[in-house]
């Protein structure tokens, strides 16, 4: 078992969020949260829907960690949490055990924070059932805000997985070879994204000619063609971390076009990248880089360009039209700079950052992506 300080993430953030938050005490649910606090992975958490982990952490107090019995051992083995109560699954409800802690602490008139973006429905109204007199409102974007300010493990950890991929993606552009098809580059690369170290492959999209006019488009029996751009966007778990790196490369000698286009691209990449500073916001960053593909001719119908990331590969802040968060130092984001005309080409680059108070730091640097990679 280790300590509190041993674990991975910013629990001592989590415990000051509950302590002055407006919560009598909060219940994480869902996989991302109950493995940041407990510093635990509990692979069946996602793969079982209904095998519910829950983490009860009153006001003042130490948690409580809810788990299957089929997990206790492993849990009590791993985490920093001493107060574990197992339920056995088929039998006992987990929601029933929930009730139980929750009268057991004298919170069954309490204001309970919940993430009620995750739980099922059915649990809610079940807890409800049960606890009539509980006040249940959500509490989620309350652990996005604590999860935003990465620790040195954190940052050690996500740079060590965005390095590897970059060095799969490396590899597997440096062997691709004419003629082959889509699922043999999607191989080869998965094959190097666990090489890398990463436990498992989260995602992996490696295209080649009008298939990079996707975003996230899936192998196909395309077979590769001198002159192809190929582009990949990928990412592996590395200790539950994930990595989210795109990088472009071309069959051959871009054209003059295609050198011309990525040049004004990677000037967008830098200057966004150093609007990456504390006090800035993510809109804010936003805006500018939509004002600079226009300037550039380059059309942008995105959602938005680069996110903060961790235990989900999507996390807050955004670069985003709707993102007011101001940026700290402390906090991680990617910028992705990418164009695309659907189903012709694309073009795709993406980076990860961590913001200092001396301006953004690069923490992908394996893979210098500043001409197009020429196989």
């Amino acid at each position: 078992m280790k300590t509190f300080d041993q674990a991975v993430g910013n629990i001592a953030g989590v415990r000051k969020a509950i302590d002055e938050g407006p919560f009598d005490a909060v219940i994480a649910v869902s996989p991302e949260n109950v493995r940041y606090i407990a510093d635990v992975e509990i692979a069946t958490q996602k793969s079982i829907r209904d095998r519910l982990a829950l983490i009860l952490w009153a006001k003042g107090h130490e948690p409580v960690f809810i788990v299957c019995q089929v997990e206790e051992g492993f849990v009590r083995q791993e985490t920093w949490i001493t107060d574990i109560r197992g339920f056995k699954e088929f039998v006992t409800s987990p929601i029933d055990l929930l009730a139980e802690v929750l009268a057991e602490k004298g919170l069954t008139h309490a204001r309970i924070g919940c993430e009620l973006e995750y739980l099922a429905g059915k649990y809610v109204r079940q807890l409800e059932t049960l606890m009539p007199r509980v006040v249940l409102e959500p509490c989620d974007q309350m652990f996005r805000r604590a999860r935003m300010i990465k620790t040195q493990r954190e940052k050690d950890i996500l740079r060590f997985g965005f390095r590897g991929t970059e060095k799969a993606m490396l590899a597997t552009y440096a062997t691709v070879k004419e003629g082959e098809d889509e699922w043999s580059l999607v191989r080869r690369l998965a094959d190097h994204i666990i090489l890398s170290g990463s436990d498992l492959v989260a995602f992996n999209h490696i295209n080649a000619g009008p298939n990079t006019g996707f975003p996230h488009a899936g192998p196909s029996n395309y077979r590769v063609q001198k002159g192809d751009i190929v582009k990949a966007d990928s990412g592996g778990y590395y200790q539950s971390y994930i990595s989210n790196v795109g990088r472009t490369a071309k069959l051959g000698k871009p054209t003059q076009e295609e050198s011309d286009t990525w040049k004004r691209l990677r000037e967008i990449h830098h200057n966004t990248i150093d609007l990456l500073r504390p006090g800035n916001t993510g809109r804010q960053v936003f805006e500018a880089a939509a004002i600079m593909h226009e300037k550039a001719r380059l059309p942008f119908p995105f959602a938005h360009n680069g996110h903060s990331i961790g235990l989900e590969v999507h996390e807050a802040p955004f670069i985003g039209p709707y993102e007011d968060t101001v940026y700290e130092a402390g906090m991680i984001s990617t910028v992705e700079t990418r164009v695309r005309w659907v189903g012709q080409k694309g073009l795709h680059m993406e980076d990860l950052f961590e913001i200092t108070e001396n301006g953004p730091r690069l923490l992908s640097d394996a893979f210098d992506n500043e001409e197009i990679f020429v196989i």
